[in-house]
């Protein structure tokens, strides 16, 4: 299988649906006939996007799937991704600098490497890096959210290596109704600002979108200031009622300090625990991503999707400063370039009058990844290239029961070099090339599911899919011979049910066993036993009232390593979130939440038998807001009772989160 197989894979579905459809780009309405192929549109429904990359109803999913609303998002109270997303059933988030900069969000007990192992993509465009530093989710203002999904579980079917945990899709703000502005401004402790302004409207059939930010805070720690700024624009133009482009881009960039860990003595410490010994350590990048797309409707013969995406990102930093050589000279740089290609090709088709569906897709990616140690450190090289293709079947056994069946075929291709800066005569340092290694692999995955409506209110699902991961560059650098890419399984059961209209719950049991997990002990291998993850997943919400909505969510986990017994270390056993959100009067709404976490073990403590135990936490949040026309001014606390915790630590050396803070500011939008 070589890079030309997208390609070609594209051609051929390209010319099938026009040979077998010509002229279906004339702007007519289909026939009488042709509707009755296509199903009606879910108007009660939550439909999601990011299970397969074709909408269907969330009920129709054999996973665990939460959607956040905007409208959610704002009475959440949070001023970042993370602070959302560590509400959410099965969610734990890490942080080692306080704020969203470099977080880790992981799914279902991934632990240290789960910035690895689950899928975090914005408007369909993965922010995964190539290395283990993570995606770039402070690239992402909340403010620009319009919502996000998250489907746990394995998803190497649609989405290939990497989906081990789960998928998150953060969705922007893009389409318009009509022509609007907003402008936003908000202040709070340690002397955070964040100031946005965002337009959108049409010209001629086109819509248009932009949106630019600025965010400047001192950090609650020495040293742990971050500044961003960032622009973006998108623009969707419909040729017709079957034929529109879509184009988007966005320029991002910051800078950052980096305060590093503290003592376990100065933990607990409010003194000692916002001090540093690394007050000259500091970061800074640079990101820049596209995304341009088709989007085909070629009535029966189905639906086209064509999407390209860029993602050019730049990193530099400097840890460990000494004043006695030129900064310039101890920043190590990282470049990490990212084109991808993908398509979708979706038929909705009647059968025994039951409405079913077939999915082709097909993807390409490729990174060039250059780390240039300073000042005499290594270069390391990596070219890589994955290609797949999948196929998903939904078919309706009846009107109840629904069926879901898919399977993937992956190939990737990396070369890796490490150079080394030599000396030669008259003291210059000159970079020499070092042997190229060359890594090939092909792996095959599937997925089967099932949902069972057993009532109008009530429904069941199950699920069983594999997934797989292919070492990342910096495994790949410092490895083991013979490391190699992991495989899993995962089982999941689950169900939902509505009590009328003022009450939504759900359960999720889940297992999840790894062979040949990779992970870092002094170098990165492969476990030689499973690795094991077993949890369950609840949630719940409700609305006694038209003013008062409740809810909450609660999730076990277990995970272990099979040889051992052992837990996975920063995998809190406990997780649970509850909140309230009342509207006591017309333009009054008041929002309180709070989040516990359990214990976890230290990032270093594999046999759970060498350091303490970062300790449980529990923090309340608290958000009122005030609306009148086109006004909205808000109020906040977070961390309401100011607890003392971390999310991360190694070897004792913890990163403390922020102590009590407060922010208030005001939105105002024109329509």
């Amino acid at each position: 299988m070589n890079r030309q197989l997208i390609y070609k894979t594209a051609i051929l579905i390209t010319c099938w649906v026009f040979l077998n459809g010509a002229g279906l780009f004339a702007a007519d309405a289909p026939s009488a006939e042709e509707s009755e192929t296509v199903p009606e549109e879910f108007v009660l429904d939550t439909i999601v996007v990011t299970a397969s990359k074709t909408q269907e109803p969330i009920d129709e999913i054999p996973k665990n799937v939460s959607v956040i609303t905007r409208d959610e998002i704002e009475k959440s109270g949070g001023k970042s991704i993370i602070d959302i997303l560590e509400k959410q059933a099965g969610i734990a988030v890490r942080s080692a600098s306080g704020n969203d900069k470099q977080a880790v969000i992981d799914i279902r007990g991934m632990g240290d490497t789960a910035a690895s192992n689950v899928i975090v993509m914005v408007d369909d465009l993965p922010l995964n890096s190539a290395d283990m530093s993570g995606p770039s989710i402070s690239s992402v203002p909340v403010e620009q959210i319009e919502r996000i999904e998250i489907v746990r579980g394995a998803g190497s079917v649609v989405y290939g290596s990497g989906a081990v945990g789960g998928v998150i899709n953060i969705i922007t703000r893009k389409e318009v109704e009509k022509t609007s502005a907003t402008l936003f401004s908000a202040y709070g402790s340690d002397n955070t600002l964040t100031t946005r302004a965002a337009f959108g409207g049409k010209v001629k059939d086109a819509n248009l979108s932009l949106n630019a930010g600025y965010f400047d805070s001192d950090g609650y720690r020495d040293n742990g200031f971050l500044k961003k700024k960032d622009l973006s624009a998108a623009t969707h133009y419909p040729v017709n009622e079957r034929l529109s482009f879509r184009l988007s881009g966005t320029y991002y960039e910051d800078e950052n300090g980096l305060p590093g860990p503290v003592s376990f003595e100065d933990m607990d410490s409010r003194t000692r625990r916002v001090l540093t010994v690394h007050p000259d350590d500091s970061g800074e990048s640079t990101e820049k991503r596209g995304r341009a797309g088709v989007d085909m409707d070629l009535g029966k013969w189905g639906e086209l999707t064509l999407n390209r995406g860029y993602l050019f990102r730049d990193n530099s930093y400097v840890i460990g400063y000494s004043p006695q050589i030129p900064r310039n000279d101890q920043k190590d740089t990282i470049d990490d370039d990212t084109r991808q290609l993908d398509l979708n090709y979706v038929k909705y088709y009647s059968l025994f009058d039951l409405s079913h569906m077939f999915q082709l897709g097909a993807d390409q990616s490729e990174t060039e990844y250059v780390r240039e140690e300073n000042p005499s450190g290594p270069r390391k090289n990596s070219s890589t290239e994955s290609i797949g293709i999948f196929v998903n079947n939904r078919w309706a056994v009846t009107d109840s029961l629904m069926l879901n069946a898919g399977s993937r075929y992956n190939t990737y291709d990396g070369k890796f070099r490490t150079d080394l800066k030599k000396l030669f005569d008259d003291d210059v340092r000159i970079w020499v090339n070092g042997d190229t290694k060359k890594k090939t692999w092909d792996n095959s995955v599937y997925s089967v599911g099932a949902t069972y409506a057993i009532t109008e209110d009530t429904s069941v699902f199950a699920s069983y899919a594999t997934s797989f991961r292919i070492p990342n560059v910096d495994e790949f650098a410092e490895s083991e011979q013979g490391l190699k890419p992991q495989e899993g399984v995962n089982l999941e059961l689950g169900g939902r049910q509505n009590f009328g209209t003022w009450m939504v719950a759900s359960l999720s049991l889940f297992d999840i066993r790894i062979d040949d997990e990779i992970y870092y002990s002094d170098i990165n291998r492969n476990y030689k036993n499973q690795t094991i993850r077993q949890g369950v997943e609840t949630s719940v919400s409700l609305n006694p009232t038209d003013t008062i909505g409740l809810w909450g969510n609660y999730t076990f986990m277990n995970a272990e390593f099979e040889d051992t017994n052992s837990d996975i270390p920063l995998v809190p056993s406990h997780m649970a979130s509850a909140g309230v959100n009342w509207q006591f009067t017309k333009k009054f709404q008041l929002a309180v939440s709070g989040t516990y976490s359990g214990t976890r073990y230290d990032g270093n403590d594999t046999y759970n038998n060498r350091y303490q135990k970062l300790d449980a936490y529990t923090v309340f949040d608290a958000k009122l807001t005030w609306q009148h026309e086109n006004w909205t001014v808000f109020a906040g606390i977070n961390n309401l009772f100011n607890e003392l915790y971390s999310t991360s630590a190694y070897s004792e050396q913890y990163y403390p989160m922020p102590e009590r803070n407060l922010f208030g500011g005001v939105r105002w939008t024109w329509l």
